[in-house]
C-alpha cells in the first residue's frame, strides 16, 4: 500500500485531507523564501519551485474544499509566484549545463561557452530582479496569512 507523503490516513475527509497537504506544501515554501530572495543558495530557489508546483498540484485537487472566491485569489497568486521561480531556475540549470560543457570543450570553444554563459547570467539577474519583486509582494500581501485564514476558514459550498 503507498503511503502519503503528507501522512494523511485513508479514513480522513477530504476537507482534512486538502488542508494537511495544502499548509506542508505552504510551509515549504515559506521556510525557502529568505533563501532564495537572498541568491546565495540555489536550492533554496529550487526547492521553493517544488514546494510552489506541488501547491499548486495539491489546490487543484483540493479546490472543491475550500470557498471558490478566496481559493481562487490564493491560486493565481501561486501561480505567479511559480512562474517567477521558474524562469530563475530554468536559467540557473543552463547556466551548470554550460559550465559542465565548458569543462569538457576544446579550448577553441570555451571563449564562445564564456560569452554564452556572461548572456544568461545577465538574462538570470534581469529575471531575479522580477523574481524578487514578485516574492516581496507576495511577502507584504500576506500570502501566508491568507493561506492560515483559508484552511481555517469554512468548508465547502462557500463563495
Amino acid at each position: 500500500m503507498i503511503k502519503s507523503p503528507y501522512g494523511i490516513e485513508a479514513d480522513v475527509t477530504f476537507d482534512e485531507a486538502a488542508r494537511v497537504a495544502i499548509k506542508s506544501q505552504v510551509d515549504a515554501l515559506m521556510l525557502n523564501l529568505e533563501g532564495t530572495i537572498k541568491g546565495d543558495d540555489i536550492e533554496a530557489l529550487h526547492d521553493m519551485r517544488v514546494a510552489s508546483r506541488r501547491l499548486r498540484a495539491a489546490m487543484s485537487v483540493f479546490a472543491p474544499a475550500f470557498p471558490t472566491r478566496q481559493f481562487s485569489v490564493l491560486e493565481k497568486e501561486v501561480a505567479r509566484v511559480t512562474d517567477a521561480l521558474g524562469e530563475v531556475r530554468d536559467s540557473d540549470v543552463l547556466i551548470e549545463f554550460v559550465d559542465e560543457m565548458k569543462q569538457h570543450a576544446p579550448e577553441s570553444e570555451q571563449v564562445g561557452l564564456d560569452a554564452f554563459r556572461g548572456h544568461l547570467v545577465n538574462v538570470r539577474n534581469a529575471q531575479r530582479v522580477v523574481m524578487n519583486k514578485e516574492l516581496n509582494r507576495m511577502s507584504k500581501s500576506g500570502f501566508a496569512r491568507d493561506f492560515e485564514s483559508l484552511l481555517s476558514g469554512s468548508k465547502r459550498g462557500n463563495s
